[in-house]
Parts: structure tokens; C-alpha cells; sequence
């Protein structure tokens, strides 16, 4: 039986089973290790969050997030949630918050993927646990159809022209019709004894989908069949235990400026050639988490939470920056000219991409004022949506800071 592991923070939760030697093992399950938190550095905030609206789904005990995400249009955003719930939100604040609400339906199994908005057919696209890929009516929140796989559907459906792509956790890929669901094929691959718990999203160009595994391996198929076209290693296992040996791939492959790039845990960050799988540049650093591309450079966190930009390039390192160590940042993200990221202690950081500074720091909290581990942040222009682990789904509003208001109005000497 392939065995998975629930990462509360991926790699640097690893390290912390192994000093414990309480490895904990199938999803679901969590550990007892109580972790504190790291002081913070003083900081004078350039930017502040003001919450618009805030709504409350069921919480997520277990954590098991990896595939779930926010789905959006220009007026609504969909949230799925562990515990089943598909919850369907207008974007803008309405007097009342049970107007917020368009609709919510909750499910008879665990959800695990997506959603996918399909805009052609007014619906979204859902995983669950049991391998099922549902299409649920846009409108209503009512199933369409539902399309049974071989196992736990893992990572979020990718719609690209009219084929859906999603795989399961037992390392298959099925492309299926986008209409109705019916499997057009179904590709394959061998599965390590353990790995983190998650996938990343498939991503696709014309002729090629690009699939990235927890063996450490990107593979491309050919979109129209399913047959490998080539396959890459980011990460070599080495090690004497199941654990030493894992190289999963857990970011989300990004194909930008027609090269493909990939970061393995245990591995390398790899720029790929799309058409051979040769290598354009790699990179020693071990990561998990979503990384981010503009035309100068790729932004990553590794797996002790150092963030780095190295050059698009070659590359080449142009800055680290070392703050963040302990806090077990998230996926990250732009905010204009500015990294975006948040951590374990519900914390919303804003990093200068330039010069690795942090100019900017917010702390999502509950009526407790307890900081709530952040699952998923989405950038709308000045609005960012923020998804939590006590099924807190909220608005907030970017805006300059009061202290930074006043110094420009009145001046540095006035202190």
C-alpha cells in the first residue's frame, strides 16, 4: 500500500518527525508536536488589510488542503471545503452577510480537488476522495454529472481547450471529455512507498501536458493520446530510509516564456526545455511550495523557508532572504510589484522582489485574535481573498497603512 504523509509544512515538518521519530503516516492524520512560534522583526507596515466581508465555512481538522483553491469570475468565487462543502460567494460586500452567500452545498464525501470554474458550461469541477470527478451547475450547485476514477482524486482539474486533465493517487492521468466526462485516456506511473500528501495541477500547452511526480520525475505526454514524449529527473532519492528518500514534486509546474520550470523537494530547482526535457539551468535548492515567475526572475521558498529570486535565466542567485525561517510559509504569490505570502500564524507578508525586503506585514486573525493557518490567498487587484483552515473564507481590502499615510503627509521628522 503506497503510504502518504500530511505535510502541516511540508519538508520542515518532516525534519521535525524525524528528531521526534513520530512519523505520521496516511492522510488524516496529524502531529502532536507543538510548534512555537519565531519572533518577529519590528516592522513599520507600508500596506494594511481592511476586511470587507467574512464568511464561515465548516473547519478543516485535518489539514489535507493541497488540491483545494478559489475559483473566480468577475462577480462570484467558489470555495471547497474538506468536509464537503462547495460554497458559491458575490465578490462584492452586500448589506447583509447572508446576501454574501449565492448558494452552498455540501457534499457526502471528502472534497479534495479543485474547484475549476468551466465557463463554456457554467459550472465547476470538484475531487473528492472517493475518485469521483463531479460537474456541479454553476447556478444551483446542483450535480450534472459525476465521472467515477481508480482512486482519491489529487490536485486541481485543468480544463484546456475542450479536455479536462486531473490524476489520482495512485499515479494515473486521465483526459477526459469536457462535455460529459466520458475518459478519453488514461496514462500511468509507478508510485514511490512514501510521499508528502498532494499533487501539483497538471499544465498543458497545444501538443504536450506536462505532469510532475513524487518520483522526483516531469514527464511529457502527448495531449492527444497519453503516450510519454519525455521525462526529466529533478530529484534523485538517496538516503537509507523511506523518508531520507522522498522527492516529491509538490509546487505547481510553471511554463513561462517557453521554458518549463520545476522545484523538487530533496531535488533542484530546473528550467526545462518543453520540446527535449533537456535542462536549461538547475539550481541546488530543495523546496514544496508554489514559486512565481516574472520576465527577470523566479521567486521560491525552500524547505528551511529561506526565499530566494534567482535569475529566469541562467539561474543565477540575485538575492535571499532569511526572516522567514521557522514560520512555514505558503504558496506564493504577486501583489503588483510585490511578493505576496503568508505562514503558519495566520500572517500576510509583502517582500520587495527587488531586494528581498519585507516592507509589509498583516495578521489574519479570528474574534480571538488567534492568527488562523492560511490555506489559499488569491490576488484580485487591490482585493485579496484569503481561505483558512477554520473554514474562514474573507475579503480584505488593500490599503496603505495610517502610519505610512501620516509620514506622507507630515514628514519623517515629525518623530
Amino acid at each position: 500500500m503506497k503510504k502518504t504523509m500530511t505535510p502541516f509544512a511540508g519538508a520542515s515538518f518532516a525534519r521535525a518527525l524525524l528528531v521526534s521519530s513520530a512519523l505520521v503516516l496516511l492522510g488524516g492524520c496529524s502531529s502532536t508536536i507543538e510548534l512555537q512560534e519565531p519572533p518577529k522583526e519590528p516592522l513599520n507596515s507600508e500596506l494594511t488589510l481592511a476586511m470587507q466581508w467574512t464568511i464561515k465555512q465548516s473547519s478543516m481538522p485535518n489539514l489535507d488542503t493541497r488540491g483545494l483553491d478559489i475559483a473566480q469570475d468577475d462577480k462570484v468565487i467558489f470555495v471547497a471545503n474538506t468536509q464537503g462543502y462547495l460554497t458559491k460567494l458575490l465578490k462584492q460586500p452586500q448589506s447583509r452577510w447572508t446576501d454574501q452567500v449565492v448558494w452552498e452545498t455540501q457534499f457526502d464525501e471528502v472534497l479534495t480537488a479543485g474547484p475549476t470554474l468551466d465557463e463554456k458550461f457554467d459550472r465547476v469541477l470538484l475531487g473528492t476522495a472517493k475518485g469521483r470527478l463531479k460537474a456541479i451547475d454553476g447556478q444551483t450547485g446542483q450535480l450534472q454529472w459525476q465521472q467515477p476514477l481508480s482512486s482519491e482524486v489529487l490536485g486541481r482539474p485543468l480544463l484546456h481547450k475542450d479536455v479536462i486533465f486531473t490524476r489520482t493517487v495512485d499515479g494515473k492521468v486521465y483526459a477526459l471529455n469536457r462535455a460529459e466526462g466520458s475518459v478519453i485516456w488514461v496514462a500511468e506511473h509507478q508510485m514511490p512507498t512514501l510521499s508528502l500528501r498532494g499533487a501539483p495541477e497538471i499544465i498543458a500547452n497545444d501538443n504536450q501536458v506536462f505532469v510532475a511526480w513524487e518520483t522526483g520525475i516531469v514527464q511529457a505526454l502527448s495531449r492527444s493520446s497519453g503516450e510519454l514524449i519525455w521525462e526529466s529527473r529533478v530529484a534523485v532519492p538517496s538516503g537509507r530510509t523511506d523518508l531520507e528518500r522522498m522527492v516529491d514534486i509538490q509546487a505547481n509546474l510553471v511554463l513561462h516564456d517557453g521554458v518549463l520550470y520545476a522545484l523538487g523537494f530533496h531535488g533542484k530547482m530546473a528550467a526545462i526545455n518543453p520540446q527535449n526535457g533537456n535542462f536549461i539551468f538547475v539550481n541546488e535548492l530543495s523546496g514544496y511550495r508554489d514559486f512565481v515567475i516574472d520576465d527577470e526572475a523566479v521567486y521560491l521558498v525552500d524547505e528551511n523557508d529561506v526565499l530566494y529570486a534567482l535569475d529566469a535565466k541562467s539561474g543565477a542567485s540575485l538575492w535571499r532572504q532569511e526572516s522567514m525561517k521557522g514560520r512555514f510559509i505558503g504558496d506564493l504569490a504577486f501583489y503588483k510589484d510585490q511578493l505576496l505570502l503568508t505562514d503558519s500564524w495566520g500572517y500576510v507578508h509583502w517582500v520587495n522582489k527587488v531586494q528581498g525586503t519585507v516592507s509589509s506585514r498583516f495578521k489574519h486573525s479570528n474574534d480571538y485574535g488567534d492568527g488562523n493557518k492560511i490555506v489559499r490567498v488569491r490576488v484580485d487587484g487591490e482585493v485579496i481573498y484569503l481561505f483558512d483552515a477554520e473554514g474562514q473564507i474573507r475579503r480584505y481590502q488593500v490599503r496603505t497603512s495610517d502610519l505610512a499615510t501620516f509620514t506622507k503627509q507630515h514628514g519623517d521628522g515629525w518623530f
